[in-house]
């Protein structure tokens, strides 16, 4: 039990740190949520009602960076889909722990929302246009982290126009990937990402698909689809099952064959 000193400390400290810190407890303690680590108050309400044993996107980023640094890797960090600024903000304030000062952020969006949606991915939730976060709201949302300008790079326009293989190129040429997070939503655009990143790739590049369970989790839809048919393209190629998190998404971890499968 907490003494009175110790609970007047904890007050002085940070209101109702203690309360918060109880309910914290109880709440793990009867499986409503593990009590670590807090979700921000800028997540989206999905994430905080992950209940206990499953991950949640901050979470899922956490742990792609705990990766990187127990298998001693490097790499930079490649958003496609930033909506809201959430993921990558998560990413800006979780990578510290250990790639503070040595880690670019990559940085993809249309700014437009979603483009136009083919048949192939007529969903009730999307339509053209949704998921719309304007480019001035999101360099707010970015300098809010606190993170240098020359710390990141945004790529601003639709991914047909701005994920050139020439693009592809050059970044190769100066970094490789160690986290990728694709939040397309859409077949078409995972494709596109999904060929763009074939250079940066690298052993155990952490790839997370956001969407991954949407389309009621079928195979033949959205970002699913995508990677079948990326890796039937590239059997050089494997990923290789890691985490799941939310009830939407999955990760999976880059395994090149340098000659082919076998």
């Amino acid at each position: 039990m907490y003494s009175v000193k110790s609970l007047l400390s904890s007050l002085l400290r940070q209101p109702f740190a203690l309360e918060r810190k109880i309910l914290q407890r109880l709440a793990a303690r009867y499986s409503m949520r593990r009590p670590y680590p807090d979700v921000p108050p800028y997540a989206a309400g999905e994430d905080a009602r992950m209940p206990a044993g499953r991950l949640n996107r901050g979470e899922m980023i956490r742990l792609a960076f705990e990766f990187m640094a127990g298998n001693l890797m490097a790499g930079d960090y490649f958003e496609f889909g930033c909506w809201g600024g959430r993921t990558c903000r998560m990413a800006f304030e979780h990578h510290a722990i250990h790639f503070k000062e040595n880690m670019h952020f990559w940085l993809f969006d249309s700014f437009q929302g979603l483009p136009e949606v083919n048949s192939l991915d007529r969903h009730p939730k999307w339509k053209e246009g949704d998921y719309r976060t304007s480019r001035a709201e999101f360099d707010r949302i970015v300098s809010q982290t606190g993170i240098s300008p020359e710390r990141y790079t945004i790529i601003e326009g639709y991914y047909q126009d701005t994920l050139t293989a020439a693009r592809a190129r050059d970044l190769a040429a100066k970094t490789k990937a160690g986290v990728i997070y694709i939040d397309c939503d859409l077949y078409e655009s995972t494709r596109t990402v999904l060929e763009f990143i074939v250079p940066i790739l690298q052993q155990g590049t952490v790839l997370c698909f956001d969407d991954y369970y949407c389309f009621n989790g079928r195979p033949d839809r959205g970002e699913q689809l995508a990677i079948k048919e990326f890796l039937n393209a590239h059997p050089d190629i494997e990923f290789v099952e890691y985490a799941h998190f939310g009830w939407h998404g999955k990760s999976f971890l880059a395994h090149l064959r340098k000659d082919g499968p076998g």
